[in-house]
């Protein structure tokens, strides 16, 4: 079966990580892997290997695989009965924990004291402890937990070990604890104990002291007799007595009183913080105590009826405290092994990735609160599968609710960045002070870059591997011998790069062309071109006819040339490179299921597609005549490949490079209702430069009069690149007429591979400044409702894939009219300003690594291409230097407003120097300021906007930041 790099391995029995495999299986088949015993394994310094393994594939199959040669694991993950053996303590590979972590957080001691001292409360406890210990456990109290070593031998001590036993049983902490609870522990899991833990009476002190001398002399050394107190969970509310005569009659049994605990799983994100996967509760009799093994899963809500809890807001709260209490338990987790070194946690890619919580509600009076009872590396997650069916499907899915979403982010990410680790990357253009983060970002993930940029003395060129200077880059006629120039010198100084991508939108043309001479993977130099020429995006993509076939359409600029035509070319889908199935498996990648699955990917448009084509439209008529065939044998799709057609999301708009092109359109031109109009383009319109970027000159035109004016005024103010570096005016200062378009705005930032959707992100902007169109006010998430999200997601993504861009991390801006999604222009590369930053945070994906992975041919597969959930919400402002020239060098400063970014208060994204303090006729945003809450968009832009009173940068009416963020819903 087919299979990419990409290889999450677990080591154990299925049942523990099932949910993730057949998860990770859905999300890229033939890459989740299944190893019954470690003899299937093989140690390659540093490399772990996978010789044998149950692949996962879609719809939940399962293949047994041998693997010649063998797979390297990129993640990796063990269970019982393996979880304690050491297979990555010779490896780098990532891995979600490690037979030390297993021994470490299995131990019941342990797990208490570092709980305790972080204010968790857990059982009080007396631990007997023959040294020499696991942790080293210094005697004393913690908290609830005391700690004896058994320094003089058993028998030597028992007089004072008795002595310590009374006292445990008469202390504080024993008050209202009937019961308590003996154990023998030693590294293993709270309920797994080296012998069964007994239940006996507090007040019979000479039982409790019978059974505890007798476990005494058996102890060896590391283990510990745990005496605790029995917690009893919370009780049953009242019953309304409901039974019928019939029940009454029978004589039948009354319904017994119920107890519950609670089983949460909580995962590490990409940056380090924890996040709840899942809630669950077993339910049982109140007199006797639940395990993991004799007790069902449900939600917590569903369990709160059964014991008579009726009060919603009393669900959520409880709901709100065991999901506090089971992060912070992660926590503790986190920053335990953020001090040990890789040997003691078992490997230098070792770590917890995930981890269940047991626990359990207590009532003291009036006051319910959380008890942590254990730490378990798999338990909880083995019997909480499945969770389909359980009523969890309806839980929030945001930052404290069940989130599928989280469980396999980190595994994935892991793995792609191990993939990444020394690869080699050429960046052409090292862009302007916005740009920055990528050379710190490029250092902390492993890579080595190559940069080419004009200037000599640019500070990228110390923070790289390798630099090329060439003054006359941003000539972008000479953008050919420009790509000579860099093959050379790539060719001369013995550098084989692995990718090369952009980030600066005046070079992803040059890019395009190194990628096409070196071959390396992204989009074609002529796909690049339609994206890059505003207007030709727009009538290129008009030209693509409704319905399945070739575009036989031939749309003319004012130059005379003829916009590239897309040919549907239909023919054999290319046969995949597959490993053959032992024991006699047929390999079913023809059949129904992976057809559906494969058939929205875009690849199969890609393949179809090919190359944009510029040759006379008669050419490729002959191709038209045959129908699609596809290797999925009696799979035939008979809709369009892509429904709506991306011609559906264009916008009429011309190529302006005089007045005479304006004049020449408005006089073969035709009114139409809404006003006059210019050819196919109605007023009122928008004007922007054709090459341009960060919305410097666009303006609002409602007549030919204006345009002609705005025109002449580009012409005399914008004319090359020494008049404004940076927005494109070194491909010249041609200009766009689009017909404008009513609606909100909105960023939508795609990942593609191979024409497949991995990624996207949706933020909102606010209204633009008046009369120009610079950017003012943002949020994400996006507040529109999920159907119009998904919307402008797919116009985003079609709308890519019909100019040709398959490959790569692409910005596309778009407006949301009353009859679905407009688009704006494509930006073929990824989205600046804030937008990195903000996905990062609020998702845990960094794009920047995903434009580095496309380029190397490394697939950036996420959980889910548009459902990841967001961890809270984000809303911001530009600050301008026209508006806020004072509140920077006073109340704003960007000294300040840096001291506020690390003290949490607010996020800052720097975008120009602080000797940029400039103001002029055309302007870009000087920095954005944005603030994070973590329930609510809504209060985010309230806090923001009252931060912003303070800081000076509120100047109504002016810069009316009230009227900018009210525009969000």
């Amino acid at each position: 079966m087919s299979h990419s790099e990409l290889c999450v391995c677990v080591l154990g029995s299925p049942l523990p990580y099932l949910s993730l495999l057949l998860e990770a299986g859905q999300r890229s088949p033939g890459d989740a892997l299944l190893c019954l015993s470690p003899s299937w394994l093989s140690h390659s310094s540093p490399s772990l290997l996978v010789h044998k393994a149950v692949t996962f594939d879609l719809g939940g199959r399962t293949f047994l695989s041998n693997f010649n040669p063998p797979r390297k694991v990129t993640y990796f993950l063990s269970c019982d009965p393996w979880a304690e053996e050491e297979v990555t303590r010779e490896t780098d590979c990532p891995s979600g924990g490690s037979g030390a972590l297993c021994r470490f957080w299995g131990d019941v001691l342990t797990t208490r004291v570092l709980l305790q001292k972080a204010k968790i409360h857990c059982p009080p406890t007396l631990a007997l402890l023959l040294p020499p210990g696991q942790m080293g456990l210094d005697e004393g109290r913690t908290g609830g937990v005391e700690v004896v070593h058994l320094e003089k031998g058993v028998e030597g001590g028992m007089n004072s070990v008795r002595n310590k036993v009374d006292s445990f049983l008469e202390s504080e902490d024993m008050k209202g604890s009937e019961s308590v609870v003996l154990r023998r522990s030693g590294g293993t899991f709270v309920g797994e104990a080296t012998s069964p833990p007994v239940y006996l009476s507090r007040n019979n002190r000479d039982e409790v002291w019978a059974k505890v001398g007798y476990l005494l002399p058996q102890l060896l050394p590391g283990e510990a007799v745990l005496l605790e107190a029995y917690c009893s969970p919370l009780k049953p509310g009242p019953r309304v007595e409901d039974r019928t005569w019939e029940q009454y009659t029978d004589c039948r049994p009354q319904v017994p009183d119920l107890s519950f605990r609670l089983c949460a799983i909580v995962s590490r994100s990409p940056l380090d913080l924890p996040l709840l996967y899942k809630l669950v509760c077993r339910v049982g009799v109140s007199d006797a105590p639940l395990s993991h093994s004799h007790s069902l899963s449900q939600s917590l809500e569903t369990t709160l009826l059964e014991c008579g809890f009726t009060d919603p807001t009393m669900a959520t709260s409880l709901h709100r405290l065991a999901t506090d209490t089971a992060l912070s338990c992660l926590r503790v987790v986190m920053e335990t092994e953020s001090s040990m070194s890789a040997e003691l946690r078992g490997g230098a890619g070792a770590q917890t990735d995930m981890i269940g919580v047991d626990l359990l509600f207590t009532m003291d009076g009036y006051i319910i609160s959380p008890v942590v009872l254990g730490l378990h590396p798999s338990l909880c997650l083995r019997s909480s599968f499945p969770e389909q069916g359980m009523g969890l499907e309806g839980c929030d899915s945001g930052i404290e609710g069940w989130s599928r979403g989280t469980l396999l982010l980190t595994p994935l990410l892991r793995s792609q960045y191990y993939l990444m680790q020394e690869k080699t990357v050429l960046v052409v253009g090292a862009g302007g002070h916005s740009k920055k983060f990528i050379w710190g970002a490029a250092k902390k993930y492993k890579l080595k870059i190559l940069l080419v940029d004009c200037d000599p003395a640019h500070f990228a060129s110390q923070l790289v591997d390798h630099f090329l200077p060439l003054p006359d880059l941003p000539d972008h006629r000479r953008d050919d011998q420009h790509c000579s120039r860099i093959c050379d010198w790539l060719l001369s100084s013995g550098l084989r790069p692995d990718g090369c991508v952009c980030f600066w939108d005046d070079c992803v043309v040059l890019t395009s062309l190194v990628c096409n001479r070196l071959g390396l993977r992204g989009p074609p130099p002529e796909a690049i071109r339609i994206a890059k020429e505003k207007s030709r995006t727009h009538r290129h993509l008009l030209g693509l006819r409704k319905s399945t076939g070739t575009n036989l359409t031939s749309v003319e600029q004012p130059s005379g040339q003829a916009d590239g035509l897309v040919e549907f070319r239909e023919g054999e889908r290319r046969g995949r490179q597959h490993n053959g199935m032992v024991n006699g498996m047929v390999n079913m990648e023809g059949d129904s299921m992976r057809a559906m699955a494969d058939f929205d990917r875009g690849d199969l448009f890609n393949e179809a597609m090919g190359k944009p084509d510029t040759t006379a439209p008669t050419s490729s008529s002959a191709s038209a005549s045959s129908s699609f065939s596809l290797s999925f044998g009696t799979f035939r799709p008979s809709a369009p490949l892509l429904s709506p057609s991306p011609s559906s999301y264009a916008v009429p708009c011309i190529h302006v490079e005089s007045a005479l092109d304006l004049e020449k359109a408005a006089s073969g031109g035709e009114g139409g209702p809404g006003g006059a109009s210019v050819g196919v383009v109605r007023f009122p319109a928008v004007m922007k430069l054709e090459y341009g970027a960060g919305a410097v000159g666009v303006r609002k035109v409602g007549s030919l009069e204006e345009s002609l004016a705005h025109f002449e005024r580009i012409g005399g103010d914008l004319r090359e690149e020494t008049d404004y570096p940076g927005i494109g005016l070194g491909w010249g200062n041609a200009m766009t007429l689009m017909e404008y378009v009513g609606g909100t705005e909105h960023d939508v930032d795609v990942v593609l591979f191979e024409g497949r959707l991995e990624g996207a992100f949706v933020s909102d902007n606010g209204p633009t400044r008046a009369p120009a169109f610079t950017e003012t006010a943002s949020q994400m998430p996006s507040g529109l409702a999920p159907d119009k999200r998904a919307q402008l997601i797919r116009a985003a993504h079609h709308a890519c894939l019909g100019c040709g861009l398959q490959d790569g991390v692409f910005n596309v801006e778009l407006k949301m009219t009353e009859v679905g999604p407009r688009l704006i222009e494509i930006n073929a590369r990824m989205g600046g300003f804030y937008l990195r930053d903000w996905i990062r945070q609020l998702y845990g994906v960094d794009i920047l690594m995903a434009a580095f992975m496309v380029s190397c041919g490394v697939r950036p597969c996420l959980p889910s291409a548009t459902a990841l959930p967001a961890r809270g919400h984000f809303a911001g402002v530009m600050v301008v230097v026209s508006q806020h020239l004072q509140a920077l060098r006073s109340t704003a400063s960007p000294e300040r407003l840096r001291g506020l970014h690390q003290d949490g208060a607010l996020w800052l994204n720097e975008l120009a120097e602080e000797d940029e303090l400039i103001s002029g006729e055309y302007e870009e945003p000087f920095c954005n300021v944005g603030v994070r809450d973590a329930h609510n968009a809504a209060n985010a832009r309230q806090r923001l906007l009252a931060l912003c009173q303070g800081l000076g940068l509120h100047c109504p009416p002016r810069y009316d930041l009230g009227y900018f963020l009210s525009h969000f819903s």
